[in-house]
């Protein structure tokens, strides 16, 4: 697994690219390392690594999940974690989480393993 430092600059150098620091990434840049650290402390978080450029994926039970810049998330846009599907055209599930502010993302950090516990007890896998 890479280093989650190695893992929070791939996503940041996509954003700081693709829209050239605009102040919306520099707001959510600061959010993105409690995500990861959340992630990497969980047991039963697998393979997180980066996807298509602009997205971080990881499995939990099972389940595939992506984290995500999204504009329409809150106000000024913000982070995304939502459930993916291996099938054609890889289509979106439910959202886990959303943050939209320093706090959210703190939050996210206490709280994501039982957010995830959470889903995969009310989503259970379609086979």
């Amino acid at each position: 697994m890479k280093s989650p430092e190695l893992i929070a600059d791939h996503f940041i150098n996509y954003l700081y690219q693709k829209y050239r620091g605009s102040r919306h990434v520099r707001r959510v840049a600061s959010w993105v390392g409690f995500v990861i650290l959340a992630l990497m402390r969980i047991k039963g978080v697998n393979n997180i690594n980066p996807r298509r450029t602009r997205q971080l994926e990881f499995e939990y039970k099972n389940h595939k999940f992506k984290v995500k810049f999204n504009h329409t998330v809150g106000r000024r846009g913000g982070i995304q974690i939502v459930e993916y599907f291996a099938s054609q055209g890889e289509p979106e599930g439910d959202t886990v989480v959303e943050i939209k502010t320093l706090l959210d993302a703190e939050n996210a950090y206490h709280s994501l393993e039982s957010h995830l516990r959470k889903f995969v007890k009310v989503h259970p896998l379609h086979e």
